[in-house]
């Protein structure tokens, strides 16, 4: 499904709407049968829209899913089910796949109740890098409970498509906005 129509800009659906603002102003006008059918096909073309973008995943959404599940599955320290949605091609600073799962990180987590926030997907963070991969960009936030503490990431996590046709993640990225932004990579303390 072409992007434009599973992840549509919002001045499409602005554009549909004031054709059905402008078709439905004319048919309640002229009450005649043109008129209603303008009206008619410019409903339909906003409602197939509105499926369409409901039904159809976006590799953009596919992406946010898939990193809003891997924040639900370390809060739940759950490394089986974040690892779903890691590629076989993993790499970070590097460490692979099966570093990955084996982290100390997942042994923090566990210890000190850590809750995982991610929000912050916008368009104007996504880039389609080629035809098998994407990056988006999102905010991290970990909250420790025992020793009471917070922590703040924007980040940046490449998808690849891999043999399923599916999106999962190749490498994640991590930045202290306070410090430098996009310019300095960080570490997170556990993880690879």
């Amino acid at each position: 499904m072409p992007t434009i129509f599973s992840d549509p800009p919002q001045a499409l659906y602005l554009i549909l709407i004031a054709g059905v603002i402008v078709t439905g102003t004319l048919a309640a006008r002229n009450q005649d049968r043109r008129s209603f059918i303008r009206l008619g096909i410019a409903l339909g073309l906003l409602l197939v829209l509105f499926l369409v973008d409901r039904f159809f995943e976006s590799p953009r959404e596919e992406a946010n899913r898939r990193v809003s599940a891997m924040a639900a599955a370390a809060m739940a320290a759950n490394p089986d089910r974040f690892m779903e949605n890691v590629s076989t091609s993993f790499e970070m600073r590097g460490a692979n796949r099966e570093r990955l799962k084996a982290a100390p990180a997942w042994g923090l987590i566990r210890n000190h109740r850590v809750r995982v926030a991610v929000w912050g997907f916008s368009p104007d963070t996504y880039e389609e890098i080629n035809d098998k991969e994407i990056e988006v960009g999102f905010y991290l936030k970990v909250e420790v409970e025992n020793p009471q503490g917070m922590a703040m990431w924007d980040s940046r996590a490449r998808f690849v498509k891999d043999s399923d046709g599916q999106y999962r993640l190749k490498t994640v990225k991590f930045y202290n906005p306070a410090e430098g932004g996009l310019n300095a990579e960080v570490a997170i303390p556990g993880f690879p």
